[in-house]
């Protein structure tokens, strides 16, 4: 009702009423549609995925047998191309690529258009931000042995990577296998994590280095950054 007496205030053609309602209508109805949908792929495929999640458009999942995919609560996951303005490039795509490897996402966790392949253990910390385009793994994907670079990821070597809690990664960041995010850490767009970076930092660029350190305390039961 709201939404429909705000735009009876606006001076329009009434085809212009119709086409803004069936916009917003499309909006809702196709988030809903595609949360559903995938809510039910995800127990069609042995993920577990808690409540309250929110899918934009609908998220590419693959599990192998006896691998693990665990999704908390509250997380949103952007795949539609007009989900976020930063854009989206492809859809967000979480899959494991070897038996026993797994990837486990906390809570409130927020991502558009992501990439996450894990041949041994991927882990996201809760209330953490991934960025439009992003890539995270845990392997080479292919060896670096000229003899067994056609072999596939059976021959890459495989490191497990492992991002902190309330860390925000900018847009079509790389994190790369062996990779250890601190706690509310920020990653600059573009860049390429290659190695450990700790908490409470600014770090970019590539290869991603630390660029300022953020005073954290503790105010009134909340954690607060300067």
């Amino acid at each position: 009702m709201k939404i429909y007496t705000s735009i009876r205030k606006l001076k329009m053609d009434p085809k212009g009423y119709l086409f803004i309602l069936w916009f917003l209508l499309r909006q809702k109805t196709g988030c809903f549609i595609s949360t559903r949908i995938t809510y039910i792929i995800c127990r069609l495929k042995g993920i577990n995925i808690g409540k309250k999640n929110i899918f934009k458009g609908i998220t590419y999942f693959e599990r192998l047998p006896n691998s693990k995919i665990s999704i908390g609560n509250n997380c949103q996951f952007y795949s539609s191309f007009n989900s976020n303005s930063i854009g989206v490039l492809q859809r967000c795509r979480i899959a494991t690529l070897t038996q026993n490897s797994e990837i486990i996402i906390g809570d409130n966790v927020g991502m558009t258009g992501v990439n996450i392949g894990a041949a041994q253990s991927i882990i996201i910390g809760d209330k953490t931000l991934i960025g439009g385009n992003s890539i995270i793994t845990d392997t080479d994907w292919h060896s670096l042995e000229i003899d067994y670079r056609h072999c596939g990821i059976e021959k890459a070597i495989s490191t497990p990577t492992i991002i902190g809690k309330n860390v925000f990664i900018g847009t079509r960041s790389i994190i790369l296998k062996g990779s250890k995010i601190g706690d509310n850490t920020i990653i600059g767009a573009g860049s390429v994590v290659a190695g450990e970076i700790p908490c409470n930092v600014i770090a970019a660029g590539n290869p991603c280095k630390i660029i300022k350190k953020l005073n954290y305390y503790f105010v009134f039961g909340k954690d607060m950054l300067e």
